[in-house]
């Protein structure tokens, strides 16, 4: 027989404890970093915001976050949910306009021969589409940079649907 105590005995005047099983690790700290490609939060963030018109690229980081992150996660799941929101309403804007351009006979094409500024209300239509994508290229630029500086900030209709299911 050894004189080694059993597994588990702290030895002292404590008595056995731990009833044979190791000792549980103490829970994992929060690093501040993704668990897939080890990033940090506020730059994982930031990737979620994209502007939609490269190729919906943002999509691609927003659902990573959403099916890698635990749920406690609640600053990216946030931002994830937003970035999907504003990628959906620059969709709808999209088609919006192109039914619209279809409908006045209009192409809404950016190309030297193309006819945005032919007859039916071709050029009204052009500006209001280019001010529009730039109200949305400013707002997905602001949340760029809110999101990269830590802060959860909230846009008006997508904002409030992010925060109740982050």
């Amino acid at each position: 027989m050894s004189s080694q105590p059993p597994y588990g005995y702290p030895g002292g005047s404590q008595g056995f404890q731990g009833g044979g099983f190791p000792p549980q690790p103490p829970p994992p700290v929060d690093s501040g970093k993704t668990k897939v490609l080890n990033m940090g939060y506020n730059t994982a963030a930031l990737l979620c915001y994209i502007p939609t018109c490269c190729c919906l690229l943002n999509l691609v980081p927003c659902i990573l976050w959403l099916a890698s992150e635990p749920r406690e996660n609640r600053f990216l799941r946030f931002h994830s949910i937003q970035g999907i929101g504003l990628a959906v309403v620059w969709i709808l804007v999209w088609i919006v306009f192109t039914i619209l351009g279809i409908a006045l006979g209009v192409s809404m094409s950016f190309t030297p021969g193309g006819t945005a500024f032919g007859a039916g209300g071709g050029a009204l239509l052009y500006l209001i589409r280019v001010v529009i994508g730039l109200v949305l290229l400013i707002i997905h630029v602001v949340a760029m940079l809110k999101a990269n500086q830590g802060q959860m900030w909230k846009l008006p209709v997508i904002g409030d649907i992010a925060e109740k299911n982050a």
